[in-house]
């Protein structure tokens, strides 16, 4: 008798979990809120995905850093600086065409002054970011971790955040 009622409890329970898996399974994008609002949309870009590489290989430096790996943190130092070339020629392809992320920053894309501009701005914290990176390198071959976590540092205040407060239309204030 108790087992006829253990089993009836369990099935009972297994129909009401699954139940209400089915039921609010279909609106989870919600995450049970009726009158959620979407806080960010993130829409994948050639661009986006590069700094996505770029801010991974930044994190794993860190992780190396905070270890003391310094082959590691040279080999990500290295990946950041590939992927630091890369993305000026991403941004600001030879042909001229320029994607829609600049209309993200709020300035007109058809604008060649415009453009100019940012493309020097560009130009500038990229330059910060692979100096940045080859000191990193040079301090993790001399395996100096304190000096390789001060560059590292420096760089992503002076060109990470420097250059996504010019480049980014909203960007959080102090």
């Amino acid at each position: 008798m108790k087992r006829i009622n253990k089993i009836c409890i369990t099935v009972f329970c297994t129909f009401a979990v699954t139940t209400g898996v089915i039921t609010c399974g279909w609106e989870s994008n919600k995450a049970l809120g009726e009158d959620s609002k979407i806080l960010q949309v993130q829409k994948s870009t050639p661009t986006g995905s590069l700094m996505r590489i770029i801010s991974s290989h930044t994190a794993k430096m860190f992780d190396a850093i905070m270890i003391g790996d310094f082959n590691a943190v040279a080999r990500e130092s290295n990946e950041v600086t590939k992927a630091s070339k890369v993305i000026m020629r991403m941004f600001f392809p030879k042909k001229g065409e320029i994607d829609d992320w600049f209309k993200e920053t709020g300035k007109d894309p058809n604008d060649p002054e415009a453009v100019k501009a940012m493309k020097e701005e560009f130009e500038k914290y990229t330059k910060a970011v692979i100096d940045a990176a080859n000191r990193i390198t040079e301090a993790s071959g001399n395996k100096n971790i304190v000096e390789a976590y001060e560059n590292f540092d420096a760089m992503v205040r002076n060109a990470c955040f420097a250059c996504h407060k010019v480049s980014r239309l909203k960007w959080p204030k102090k």
